[in-house]
């Protein structure tokens, strides 16, 4: 495990909250429950008729303890009709402009019919996230000297992982260049290659990679290829993907290689129902929550709707404490983690950390009658040195008889003169130790996996058995 080398100097007033204990900081978040449940009740169409039906009101919530009051509410029925949890607030309410101007729209999951899921904020909910992004920043120690590289792609939807890179540059201060990279658009070809994200980085001396995982890889594979000089890289803030020690340990190596002295790989759970991240201080010391004043995550119970003990894995969920757009009480993110409001014994903050890496709940699969977590298959596959690409493959031994039997197959491209031999063979003994299965070895380029091009990220896991009828 690597340390970044240094806590920031100057801690902004933001970033106090984090160092209070952890009884004051209970005290705030049971104060903005209070006040935020009083909004919901007069002004979110959804949480109106919940709370008749339940036969509660505002003032029955006191602390956040009464949050179990409320059954857990899941993004299918969010789907169902987002505006209904938008604040609807009036021209003539009593409250500032901030609170009622959309200041912005970010999308998560479709809808029922296809369209995807609008998630709104106000001017009040962007300043708030700034105050948060701030804290991020010092979290993961990037400062206005820093020179951020935006790898996140430019998509069809405004994505949280390119706009919020570019707020969180604004609010250290940062400089941030983007290579709005992704899918090509014909009537607008705007969208820039691999080579020119690389390029990007090396004539700007940018100091921090920002994207998602898969992708920046790629970019520091690239890099490797070309012999660029990236030695000023000190910081890769990676997301969207699980990022675990082998994959770590392969883009550090990789860094060094083209002149990155003590790079810090840094992760963390980015979700738009949060509009930012939980993020690292120390490479695998647990996730930073960062805004314990805006969000209240809790470990719950699936089948009870319980909150569970810290340690303890369960569903995670996310209630808004301060927001005026879109807002949502004990809200399934749709990952199975866990939590700890222990110290952090690395930075000393006190807020919630995520300290699991977390499963999302729809990637756990059913294979010869046993339930696995491919997540365990992919940290043990990349710990694998000298593979460039992989992706893990359900499949039939007849795809044609949904009834034969389930074959697990993984698809890997490798570095040039490695023994394909020797890397089959490990293959096969870390799956069997990872999920008690023989997979089938398949060879390919790398283009065939992932191409940076075409797709967002790449594809850890497919499924293709056909479905029984």
């Amino acid at each position: 495990m690597e340390n970044y080398p240094g806590k920031p100097r100057n801690i902004s007033e933001f970033g106090k909250l984090l160092y209070k204990s952890q009884d004051e900081i209970r005290s705030i978040q049971n104060r903005k429950l209070r006040e935020q449940v009083g909004l919901l009740e007069k002004y979110s169409p959804y949480y109106k008729k919940l709370f008749k039906k339940l036969g509660i009101s505002a003032a029955d919530i006191k602390t956040v303890d009464d949050l179990e009051e409320f059954p857990l509410l899941y993004k299918r029925d969010y789907m169902k009709n987002p505006m209904d949890f938008r604040l609807d607030i009036p021209p003539d309410a009593p409250v500032q402009p901030h609170e009622r101007i959309l200041w912005g729209v970010h999308y998560t999951t479709g809808t029922t019919s296809g369209v995807p899921t609008p998630f709104f904020s106000t001017t009040h909910d962007y300043y708030g996230n700034l105050m948060q992004l701030t804290r991020m920043d010092e979290v993961a120690g990037i400062n206005s000297h820093d020179i951020v590289a935006n790898l996140f792609p430019l998509t069809p939807v405004p994505h949280i992982g390119f706009w919020k890179t570019i707020d969180y540059s604004i609010a250290c201060g940062a400089r941030c260049v983007s290579a709005v990279t992704g899918a090509r658009y014909e009537p607008f070809p705007i969208h820039r290659s691999l080579d020119y994200a690389v390029e990007m980085v090396e004539k700007n001396r940018c100091t921090v990679l920002s994207g998602i995982v898969s992708f920046v890889r790629r970019v520091i594979m690239r890099a490797e290829e070309l012999g660029k000089d990236f030695s000023c890289v000190r910081l890769c803030f990676v997301l969207g993907e699980a990022c675990p020690k082998g994959m770590r340990d392969d883009m550090r190596r990789r860094l060094r290689n083209i002149g990155a002295s003590r790079p810090f790989i840094c992760s963390g759970l980015g979700f738009t129902e949060m509009q930012g991240t939980t993020l690292e201080c120390t490479e695998e010391g647990g996730m930073h929550l960062c805004a314990p004043d805006l969000y209240f995550l809790e470990i719950v119970d699936e089948q009870t709707g319980k909150r569970l003990p810290d340690g303890e894995k369960g569903l995670l969920t996310i209630t808004h404490l301060d927001r005026r757009g879109t807002s949502f009480l004990r809200y399934v993110v749709g990952d199975i983690t866990t939590l700890t409001h222990e110290t952090c014994p690395n930075c000393g903050r006190n807020d919630a950390r995520v300290v699991m890496q977390p499963v999302r709940t729809m990637e756990l699969v059913n294979i010869k009658g046993t339930l696995i977590n491919p997540d365990i298959l992919k940290t043990e596959i990349s710990s694998i040195k000298g593979i460039e690409e992989y992706q893990i493959v359900f499949t039939k031994e007849d795809l044609k008889d949904p009834l034969s039997m389930d074959k697990l197959q993984i698809r890997v491209a490798i570095e040039r003169g490695l023994d394909k031999r020797n890397i089959e063979r490990r293959l096969i003994e870390k799956a069997r130790k990872a999920v008690e299965m023989t997979p089938e070895i398949v060879f390919v380029g790398k283009s065939e996996i992932f191409d940076p091009t075409k797709t967002l990220k790449s594809t850890r896991v497919v499924d293709n058995r056909p479905a029984l009828d």
